[in-house]
């Protein structure tokens, strides 16, 4: 039976072209007192499968990933928020333990969670992809995003913080072609943080932003993070990673010229 004195919980999905993952991941959290989904002007059948689950579908451009996810919590009712993309799934555990910390009072502002990431069908437990840092449970009046920049993600918790211990299960990629389409937006996000911390490519610098960065990125997450721990796809990740710090730079490179030329 479940508890009337539980406090209710508003639950918020940013969405993009998603229709392959939207049910899913909405069916995993139909147990909410409240759906938001907050699309980025989708060209699919996203926002038609969102409806489905919730009358609370809004459509907003997507500047940047922070403000996307401070615009859903402002449509939130409910000062419990769970804040979720199209391509992750609360798993039932997951699900009750949320539900127990929301049936009695919490001197916790937010919980850190973990997210297990499936990356080509595979679990990801090393690469630094499996780390108690994402705050996705947390009492909006205690916490905020950061919306200086577009790609990195810092929330602003007023008290303390407590850790869930059940993962957020998170199916980052059907195939390579949809990551590297993401790495491709990624990058030109990463690119405009650059920008925003008056970051430039120089001749002096450029050898530290395009060799030993990148080497430095897939030796840390590789070997020091264990992601030859999970085989092949461990390679591929730590790989990438290292390819789209190159192109974050690259654009960055890109973007100097461009302004140079207008001027």
């Amino acid at each position: 039976m479940e508890n009337p004195l539980r406090e209710k919980i508003s639950c918020t999905v940013g969405t993009k072209n998603a229709e392959n993952d939207i049910r899913e991941c909405l069916e995993s959290v139909k147990w909410a007192d409240e759906i938001i989904v907050v699309d980025d002007f989708s060209t699919d059948r996203t926002v038609e499968a969102a409806r489905q689950y919730t009358d609370k579908v809004f459509q907003n451009k997507m500047t940047g990933d922070p403000e996307q996810r401070d615009f859903a919590i402002r449509q939130a009712s409910y000062r419990w928020i769970l804040s979720l993309d199209a391509d992750e799934r609360v798993s039932p555990q997951l699900r009750d333990e949320i539900l127990e910390k929301l049936s009695h009072p919490q001197e916790a502002s937010g919980f850190y969670l973990r997210r297990l990431n499936i990356f080509l069908g595979k679990p990801v437990k090393h690469c630094g992809w499996y780390e108690v840092n994402n705050t996705r449970f947390f009492n909006k009046e205690k916490a905020r995003y950061d919306t200086t920049f577009k790609y990195w993600m810092r929330m602003e918790v007023s008290g303390p913080m407590g850790v869930l211990k059940n993962d957020l299960l998170h199916y980052t990629c059907r195939d390579l072609r949809d990551y590297f389409n993401r790495v491709n937006l990624w990058s030109t996000l990463n690119t405009e943080d650059l920008i925003i911390k008056g970051k430039r490519v120089t001749c002096l610098n450029s050898p530290y932003y395009f060799i030993f960065k990148p080497v430095a990125v897939f030796f840390y997450k590789y070997f020091l993070k264990g992601g030859y721990l999970d085989g092949f796809v461990g390679f591929l990740i730590c790989a990438i990673s290292a390819i789209t710090y190159f192109i974050s730079y690259a654009k960055l490179w890109e973007a100097q010229n461009m302004a140079r030329d207008k001027a």
